[in-house]
């Protein structure tokens, strides 16, 4: 019996150490799993680099956005229509203020089409809609992503949404007054004395158009590459790296855009956009290094 009774015990205390080895593979097997959910954050973490607008966008409830985005749309649309009509009612003083860089030239517009009058005073009053409404087209695109965002970032988004408002109607006033003046005498310039001129209208008014928009997006250069420094996509050294090709890039577009060949009427363009570079480095410097300070996990 006594034989008996050892064999018993040794069968139950087999059974009962197994069972520990298997608690104590069990406790193993959690803990790695609770490591290794920190060390997949770690992971993602580091690999994320700077956690700048792109990680905060994840949090945005895509189909709730879309529908405020649709909402948005169609309030913009009916601001927009009625800025419309109301610049209908003023187109009149709007031509007149336009045309006055070419008509000091003693020259007039021609109309080529019995279309063309109402087609102008509706391009311009929709055009100058459109210039009233982009500080409006970017507060609708802020909020969409606004309530993802830290009360700091919110602060910041701000700041840079008014920067770029100024920049771009900076670049649209800049380009209004002091190129196209010059332009418009230049280009008159070249038309010879046996020539009769008979610009249109419609060619002038999207001239202008076009100029202006394409300097006032040219002036938010700044604004773009202090976004794209923040997320992270680019550094200051790749902008001083290619400070050259930005320089001849510059001057090629002052070509295009400029309609004189000379150097003064497209040092007029390319000098205030390669200042505008050279600010824009200084920004990426800026936001870089304070991206590195608050965000960087190799200075932790």
């Amino acid at each position: 019996m006594k034989i008996l009774k050892k064999d018993d015990d040794k069968k139950t205390s087999a059974k009962k150490k197994p069972v520990s080895k298997n608690k104590a593979v069990s406790k193993n097997k959690t803990a790695p799993s609770i490591n290794s959910g920190e060390e997949s954050t770690a992971d993602s973490e580091s690999t994320s680099g700077f956690p700048g607008l792109m990680g905060r966008l994840g949090a945005i409830d895509f189909i709730g956005s879309l529908n405020k985005f649709k909402s948005k749309i169609i309030f913009t649309t009916v601001i927009f229509v009625i800025l419309v009509f109301v610049g209908f009612a003023f187109s009149d003083e709007m031509l007149d203020y336009i045309n006055k860089p070419f008509l000091a030239t003693g020259n007039k517009l021609n109309i080529f089409t019995l279309m063309g009058g109402f087609m102008l005073r509706f391009k311009i009053a929709a055009a100058a809609s459109f210039f009233v409404l982009i500080p409006l087209i970017i507060y609708q695109i802020w909020s969409i992503f606004s309530p993802s965002m830290p009360k700091s970032s919110k602060l910041s988004s701000g700041l840079t949404i008014l920067t770029a408002i100024l920049l771009f109607y900076g670049g649209v006033a800049f380009t209004f007054f002091f190129i196209l003046p010059e332009a418009i005498d230049i280009m008159i310039g070249f038309i010879a004395e046996y020539f009769k001129t008979t610009i249109g209208a419609d060619s002038y008014l999207s001239f202008i158009i076009f100029f202006s928009l394409a300097m006032g997006v040219f002036f938010e250069t700044p604004v773009i590459i202090f976004v794209l420094t923040r997320m992270g996509i680019i550094t200051p050294a790749s902008l001083s790296a290619k400070r050259k090709h930005a320089i001849v890039i510059i001057w090629i577009i002052a070509a295009i855009i400029t309609p004189q060949v000379d150097p003064l009427s497209q040092a007029l363009v390319a000098v205030p956009l390669m200042i505008i570079f050279e600010i824009s480095i200084i920004i990426s410097k800026l936001v870089y290094r304070r991206n590195k300070k608050n965000f960087c996990p190799y200075n932790k």
